[in-house]
């Protein structure tokens, strides 16, 4: 498998009003490998799936799993509080990224000055 191109990682994104919410399974993958970046309204999921110890006495039929380094990036709306998004890694090794909206009020009335 070439190393060079990193697969894409399925997800889910659900919306209310008030936040998106994305659900992202990373068997394989561990915490300590995880990292979570914004950068131009993107948000950068990186990550790295480990091969487990197997006996030396195996060789390989067939390898479908991808294992080493992941990387997502998943584009946010400019409407939502970047400097509150929060995650957790669940026991099932599902990643679930929390990403509160900004209110965005349907009318506002603006004084104008003297």
């Amino acid at each position: 498998m070439q190393l060079d191109t990193m697969p894409y990682i399925p997800y889910d994104m659900y919306e209310s009003a008030q936040e998106i919410v994305i659900i992202m399974p990373l068997w394989g993958v561990k915490k300590e490998t995880l990292d979570l970046k914004i950068e131009d309204y993107k948000l950068l999921i990186k990550g790295e799936r480990v091969l487990v110890e197997l006996k030396d006495n195996l060789s390989s039929i067939k390898e479908e799993c991808y294992r080493w380094r992941l990387e997502q990036r998943i584009d946010l709306p400019p409407q939502v509080y970047f400097d509150k998004i929060h995650s957790r890694l669940t026991p099932e090794n599902i990643l679930e990224i929390i990403i509160p909206k900004a209110l965005v009020p349907e009318k506002i009335t603006v004084e104008i000055e003297n």
